[in-house]
């Protein structure tokens, strides 16, 4: 398991500690935009999944809460996903997420030699697309998601 401390922040890879937490905290922000969908049903019943066949769960820890999570999903065709992301409503507005993408981004490149990340959102998401769009990352999609129902905006980031 891999860890770093960004200021105050800890974020933790594949900490099996902090799946329940992930799957708890995404459900919340779901929920509050959204529905659940199939994919996110199983993302709670079986949180676990996000850390099997290639992929990896980032968990940022601050005053010893797992304060926000996320995940990078491996497709099959080798392609990674920046997925679930959530930060506690408590911790917003403290730079949790800010210090995970980072976190993220440098991890992807470095540890694992990627070279360009995707992501799927809802344009309901305003605050996430500002930070994904202050991070470089760019818009590729907009429009109907063949797969996911929620999912209207495509984005893109190379490392």
């Amino acid at each position: 398991m891999a860890k770093a401390s960004q200021s105050d922040v800890i974020i933790l890879v594949n900490d099996p500690a902090a799946l329940p937490r992930f799957a708890t905290l995404n459900a919340q922000w779901i929920k509050e935009l959204h529905f659940m969908e199939e994919s996110d049903k199983r993302m709670v019943a079986h949180p676990e999944i996000y850390i099997q066949n290639g992929s990896y769960v980032f968990s940022a820890h601050k005053d010893g809460v797992v304060a926000g999570a996320c995940a990078l999903k491996r497709h099959d065709d080798g392609q990674y996903e920046l997925t679930k992301m959530a930060v506690d409503k408590e911790f917003r507005g403290r730079g949790i997420g800010q210090a995970l993408l980072g976190f993220i981004h440098n991890y992807a490149k470095t540890e694992m030699g990627l070279s360009k990340l995707f992501l799927l959102s809802n344009t309901k998401n305003a605050a996430a697309l500002r930070l994904y769009a202050r991070n470089g990352w760019t818009i590729n999609h907009e429009g109907p998601h063949p797969v996911y129902a929620r999912a209207n905006i495509g984005m893109e980031k190379d490392l």
